[in-house]
């Protein structure tokens, strides 16, 4: 993965506290990202731009259950909130551009196959971030670290296709896509 350097950024250090859907997302501006308003064509489809461009720190699985630790006991949510703040979220894109494919027809049998076109990041931080939930017990030693990456657009699924880990990306990725959509 080749970072660009001429696009370092930096990200607030600020909590930005769970989602509704108990996600913690870093927002980034779509502008930087060169996400288009209008939809591409890709491979001979049709693919939507992302409205609100983010990077995705945990999914609503993890989010879930820490949210429920915090109703538990309020000092979670202040270890996480301060791991949050004492974590260097700056960035560098990358020229890392990737088809995500996942198909989903085993409940009814119908090809909703679900597409996403995103951009991997260099981000040290999330990282360091998972490595000190780990170390404050919130989270188990082997949970893996998603890779830090922006959805820039989508088929089939407006909210782009949740990747966990480095190896479920490698089992999502369709094609290396070599120049800019």
């Amino acid at each position: 993965m080749k970072p660009d350097q001429s696009n370092n950024i930096s990200c607030t250090k600020n909590w930005p506290g769970l989602s509704s859907r108990n996600t913690l997302i870093i927002r980034v501006d779509r502008c930087d990202f060169g996400i288009k308003s209008t939809p591409i064509e890709y491979s001979g489809r049709t693919f939507t731009p992302k409205q609100e461009a983010h990077i995705t720190v945990f999914g609503s699985g993890l989010g879930t259950h820490l949210q429920q630790m915090f109703t538990d006991n309020s000092l979670v949510e202040q270890q996480v909130k301060q791991a949050f703040e004492n974590t260097d979220w700056c960035y560098s894109k990358t020229h890392d551009l990737r088809h995500l494919v996942r198909v989903n027809n085993e409940l009814t049998g119908v090809d909703k196959t679900e597409e996403s076109i995103i951009m991997r990041l260099e981000m040290g931080g999330m990282t360091e971030f998972y490595t000190k939930l780990k170390k404050l017990g919130l989270i188990h030693k082997d949970h893996p670290v998603p890779p830090p990456h922006v959805t820039l657009y989508t088929r089939n699924c407006d909210l782009g296709i949740g990747v966990h880990s480095e190896t479920e990306l490698i089992k999502l990725t369709s094609e290396h896509i070599d120049k800019p959509v």
